[in-house]
């Protein structure tokens, strides 16, 4: 019986030594992993991302010039201070222009910046319920901070949701952060009349 067990061990252990393992651990040779797939999403072009980036910078640059060249004429900035229905926006180029440079003289601003970014290019296949868009966006979460002549300083993590027309400029932002550490920095709620 000794014996027996000696022998079993020693199979055992040349199996393993020889790299073999049993028969039922190893998968099937036709077995392969299922493909994901979503009939309504696909991953965009990487292009996308670089013009969201290049959109991303010059606003943080406080470069309203080379920003407004990344945007339709007819682009809307949606503050992140509602819901789909109440949510601030500004409508239109001239608009949003308007109230970034408004906002840039008023504000006592020093700078932005704009770093940490992940970008995520995506094609929506079928429109959003809430908003009606389709076709390329990119998703975007970045980190700035927020320096103000008075010495405050604001740190946020924020998510932007840029859509892009056929010719490639962005005609929709979708703002995500929390505007709590620029009220109190501020003293004051821009967004409110």
């Amino acid at each position: 019986m000794k014996a027996l067990a000696l022998l079993a061990f020693y199979g055992v252990a040349a199996a393993l030594a020889s790299g073999c393992t049993p028969a039922t651990e190893q998968p099937a040779a036709t077995e392969q992993p299922a493909a994901a797939t979503n009939p309504d999403w696909e991953i965009g072009s990487s292009e996308y991302s670089e013009l969201a980036v290049t959109s991303l910078r010059a606003w943080a640059g406080l470069d309203f010039d080379a920003w407004a060249a990344t945007m339709s004429d007819d682009v809307e900035y949606h503050f992140p201070d509602g819901d789909a229905d109440t949510r601030t926006r500004l409508i239109g180029k001239a608009a949003v222009l308007d109230w970034w440079t408004d906002w840039k003289a008023t504000s006592g601003i020093e700078s932005l910046s704009y770093f940490n970014n992940v970008d995520i290019p995506v094609v929506a296949k079928v429109a959003n319920p809430s908003h009606g868009l389709s076709g390329p966006l990119v998703i975007s979460y970045f980190s700035q901070e927020i320096v103000f002549t008075s010495g405050a300083t604001v740190k946020l993590r924020l998510n932007f949701v840029m859509y892009f027309d056929d010719a490639k400029q962005i005609t929709r932002f979708f703002t995500y952060y929390d505007r709590s550490g620029i009220i109190q920095a501020m003293g004051m709620n821009v967004l409110q009349d």
